[in-house]
């Protein structure tokens, strides 16, 4: 890790008052997932999902701070500033560009990347996530598997940006632990049936049964449709053995990812 003088870290520093600011600008941009997509990278803020980023062994590419929240003593006592650009903001063009205003928050943009369906192992367990809608949802999927020990997420038929900042902070740093690939539902199916993955759809239909009927060492897939919608014609065509989660309240369905968390513990033991 190559060592910076007070001087060279001094010298490095960007100070930045103005909204009009053309890096400010570039900052921003970053919100629209074309942008993203064209300059390759991503902005995070958060303590707990920049610790796991770098924790993970990412280099950001930027880093900007307001002194109100964090000092950056405090930032290079997490990482190297070694080839980053580093920007110190006034507080009101910090508080433009953040979500959380809050003591010991800061932004980094980091490059961008993409998993394949070659990363996966189909002996492992693997959820799919059919036609979602809802960045946050996916983030909180992302967070359970990697709570329980899951690294295989299967998107297939959604619009869902990886990097998109409601996935980021829901995931809770669970994105840099888990392998997330998005495909065609043609092509998730062609990976499961070729590697003859033993899978479950979570589907209420007259013939679907309580997953604690199951037998849990031998399902190497579960599959989820969107909370709105459920599964498409194309997967409930397929001949996939339906699942339930039995409800004994009120209240006749559950938030997704608590869904996954549900059939996963059970299917991940």
């Amino acid at each position: 890790m190559p060592f910076l003088t007070e001087t060279q870290i001094l010298n490095m520093i960007v100070e930045i008052s103005s909204f009009s600011n053309p890096r400010i600008k570039s900052l921003k941009a970053l919100s629209k997932s074309r942008n993203r997509k064209t300059e390759g990278v991503f902005c995070m803020e958060g303590r707990p999902e920049l610790d796991h980023a770098f924790n993970a062994g990412l280099k950001p590419k930027l880093i900007a701070y307001c002194e109100h929240y964090i000092s950056l003593d405090q930032i290079m006592a997490i990482t190297s500033l070694a080839e980053t650009e580093v920007l110190n903001l006034s507080k009101a063009v910090f508080d433009d560009l953040t979500y959380q205003n809050v003591p010991k928050n800061f932004l980094a943009v980091f490059e961008s990347w993409q998993c394949h369906l070659s990363d996966f192992d189909p002996r492992k367990l693997t959820i799919v996530l059919e036609n979602l809608e809802k960045p946050g949802n996916l983030g909180a999927v992302i967070r359970t598997c990697d709570a329980l020990g899951i690294k295989q997420v299967l998107v297939s038929n959604s619009e869902i940006d990886l990097f998109n900042p409601n996935v980021l902070r829901n995931s809770r740093g669970g994105i840099f632990n888990v392998d997330v690939v998005f495909t065609s539902n043609q092509e998730a199916s062609e990976y499961l049936n070729q590697n003859k993955v033993k899978s479950l759809a979570a589907v209420l239909s007259p013939t679907a049964k309580d997953f604690k009927s199951i037998n849990n060492q031998e399902i190497e897939a579960l599959i989820f449709g969107a909370e709105s919608t459920g599964l498409s014609s194309f997967w409930l065509d397929q001949e996939i053995q339906h699942i339930i989660i039995p409800m004994n309240g009120v209240v006749d369905s559950l938030n997704l990812s608590v869904s996954v968390a549900i059939l996963a513990s059970h299917f991940n033991a």
